[in-house]
């Protein structure tokens, strides 16, 4: 990896800029600063370049001078797969201190997250700073205590900088650069798009482009060229562009970066498949992912400024995401919320959800109209009811089939990653009594395992593992999709309390021949018990209502349509359903511009 050093003045004076900023230093004299100078030694880091790791001594200072450096918290720490981002060092800030203070080992690990000049004061030049200079340490503290005050954010830092890496020449790289910097200027303030004519350019010309604007994009060649090199190293989120129709295997552009020896972290990695005014055909995604190596996909068509509008979402974290709960025909209330949302412009950029809840979002993530989807639900289970295949009840009361009829009509061949937008739904894993998240495999599949109830539908069997309705486990999923961090997470959920009850005067079971009666002479009353089906419905949702709080608490806005009038197999009230969700979705939008967040988040 090569990087160009900056030049020695220009660099001093940097350091001394920053020095004056920094709390340790700001109130030396003259004299003392410049022994301080004379003491620093300039170290220039390559972004991805560790300055020191978790559990090293702590031997020095730093001073930033230009660029950015990042603070990581480890993953035995939070459980994750990569250390997490808690805190960026900018110029002007010291950083290794704390150890340094209390002559323990590093509790952080730290990084250049840009190509920087760091300033290093060694340990014993430190102490003596602080021997002759004692007024430098209540500044210091009072530094660290307010650093510590405000702890590390909670909220996932969302990319500001992208790497744009066309996977091959015949990618129209600069059409699509121009309409993403077109679709993030309707985010942000400020989009600067640079190119290999500012190869030359030292770090801190970089810094300023990114301190004056809301987004950067760098326009990486696509071969390994010395520009490209420097977007690797200065993004934090690169963006591998290929043409969906191209049947070659994608080369990696971020190799080098990739392949930084002992690197801390790595940058997030997303690809985007372009389409020529169509979307996905069936099957054509998943050999196109190289194998899990991108945190997210996304289907573009050239031809549709929506697609850079959810895409500029999605990279920088001012996505929508909708999760919709199971709960057997109530659930048809989703359907009446999603047409709310669009008709009062809030985007859907995202889905998820469980069991009916699964399928509706999914039909919403393969971009059906809000007429295709009441079209589509009514035909399937109104006009022809799919739980009425009975069978002897070795393992369920229905064979399914219909069920599975349904799914493959409605999708076809499509797999999970062949859909316009993100989608991931749940089953309930009864072989390692765990909830599956499914994010990839053919689309009605999963979708037939998340509505396998238990006892009703036979359940569902993958590679020797059991599967059955998510809502065994988790009804709405909404951790899941706040996990994701693209944004805000809408959560639906389908109440079914009071989904179950018995006629006042009825104690114990009934015989068969009481249920004979019943149906010849007085077969045009509701009867007094619930059926098995319903029983083995409601026994299927109610292990996760302990759950359902925290899911609803997780939500930014958490929408319940009063559903308790609705039987949960009624599928004739699925007009009253659908009407019942849109006007509770309406009041729900209402209030939420009523709040400071709200009116910003719901703008038509």
């Amino acid at each position: 990896m090569s990087i160009t050093l900056p030049d020695a003045d220009s660099a001093r004076l940097r350091m001394r800029q920053a020095l004056h900023r920094a709390p340790l230093f700001a109130d030396l004299d003259t004299a003392s600063m410049a022994a301080v100078e004379a003491n620093l030694s300039l170290m220039v880091l390559p972004g991805g370049t560790p300055l020191f790791r978790q559990g090293e001594a702590a031997d020095a200072v730093y001073v930033v001078a230009s660029g950015c450096l990042g603070v990581f918290r480890h993953e035995e720490e939070d459980g994750t797969e990569e250390p997490a981002l808690i805190a960026e060092i900018t110029p002007g800030n010291i950083v290794g201190e704390m150890s340094l203070l209390s002559h323990t080992q590093r509790t952080r690990s730290v990084a250049a997250l840009r190509d920087s000049e760091v300033w290093r004061l060694g340990e014993d030049s430190f102490e003596t700073l602080t021997t002759r200079h004692p007024e430098v340490l209540p500044a210091l503290m009072r530094n660290i205590a307010m650093r510590n005050a405000m702890g590390p954010s909670k909220r996932r830092r969302q990319p500001r900088t992208f790497a744009l890496l066309p996977a091959g020449p015949d990618v129209p790289a600069a059409r699509f650069a121009v309409l993403l910097a077109n679709a993030l200027g309707r985010i942000g303030d400020e989009v600067q798009m640079l190119g290999p004519e500012s190869l030359s350019e030292e770090p801190e010309w970089f810094a300023q482009c990114e301190m004056s604007s809301s987004f950067v994009l760098y326009r990486a060649d696509p071969t390994p060229t010395a520009w490209t090199e420097l977007c690797l190293r200065q993004a934090d989120c690169l963006i591998v562009v290929r043409r969906a129709d191209d049947s070659q295997p994608t080369r990696l552009p971020f190799e080098i970066e990739a392949t930084q020896a002992g690197a801390v972290f790595h940058r997030r990695r997303e690809l985007v498949l372009l389409h020529d005014s169509h979307d996905p055909q069936p099957g054509s995604t998943a050999p196109q992912l190289a194998g899990g190596v991108y945190g997210q996909h996304h289907h573009v068509r050239l031809d549709l400024p929506s697609d850079f509008d959810r895409l500029a979402r999605l990279i920088t974290g001012h996505a929508v995401g909708i999760v919709m709960a199971g709960g057997g025909a109530r659930a048809f209330t989703h359907i009446g919320v999603v047409k709310a949302l669009r008709a009062s412009g809030v985007p859907i950029d995202l889905t998820g959800g469980t069991s009916m809840g699964a399928i509706i979002a999914a039909a919403v993530a393969a971009r059906w109209s809000d007429e295709e989807l009441a079209l589509r639900f009514r035909r399937a289970f109104v006009t022809a009811n799919p739980l009425s295949d009975y069978t002897f009840p070795f393992v369920s009361l229905f064979r399914g089939k219909r069920v599975t009829q349904l799914l493959r009509t409605a999708f076809g061949d499509n797999d999970i990653e062949d859909l316009i937008l993100p989608f991931y739904c749940v089953t309930a894993n009864l072989t390692t009594s765990m909830a599956d998240i499914h994010r990839n495999g053919r689309l009605w599949r999963w979708l037939r395992g998340s509505v396998s109830l238990p006892g009703v539908l036979p359940p569902f069997n993958d590679a020797g593992q059991v599967h059955v309705d998510g809502g065994v486990i988790d009804n709405l999923p909404v951790r899941e999709m706040r996990r994701m961090g693209r944004g805000l997470t809408i959560g639906v959920d389908v109440d079914t309390a009071g989904a179950l009850s018995a006629g006042e005067g009825v104690e114990d079971s009934w015989s068969a021949w009481e249920f004979f009666r019943r149906l010849v002479w007085k077969r045009k009353e509701t009867l007094p018990i619930p059926s098995i089906v319903r029983i083995l419905l409601r026994s299927a949702l109610i292990s996760s209502t302990a759950r359902a709080a925290e899911d609803r608490a997780a939500a930014d806005l958490m929408i319940v349509p009063p559903m308790d009038r609705y039987d949960l197999l009624d599928w004739t009230k699925f007009d009253a359903a659908i009407e019942t969700g849109y006007r509770s979705t309406m009041e729900a939008l209402d209030k939420a511009r009523t709040l400071p967040t709200g009116a910003r988040l719901f703008v038509a």
